[in-house]
């Protein structure tokens, strides 16, 4: 999306994706927190003139929670460190 364009209402998203408007809400104020949209009240909500080190760290930020989410369950399920290295070896050499 280009900087300045004007998103869709939280009420539209909803309607569209046929999901709760306090979920698209909290997705909104998350977006706008990490500084990819923002609001003018009366207006709606625009994409940020976000730079690309924004987005990296954005990503970044999304993988290690996801990695670290992997490593809780790994441990909740008795995976040892040693296996889930090795798993994750397993697949990276799987997805070249």
């Amino acid at each position: 999306m280009e900087p300045d364009q004007l998103l869709p209402s939280i009420r539209l998203l909803a309607k569209e994706l046929q999901i709760s408007v306090i979920t698209t809400k909290r997705a909104y104020e998350e977006l706008e927190k990490e500084g990819l949209i923002y609001t003018v009240p009366g207006k709606g909500s625009f994409v940020s003139g976000h730079s690309e080190e924004l987005l990296e760290k954005s990503k970044t930020r999304l993988l290690e929670e996801k990695l670290q989410e992997a490593i809780i369950l790994a441990e909740s399920v008795g995976v040892s460190r040693e296996d889930l290295e090795r798993l994750f070896t397993v697949l990276l050499e799987d997805e070249s």
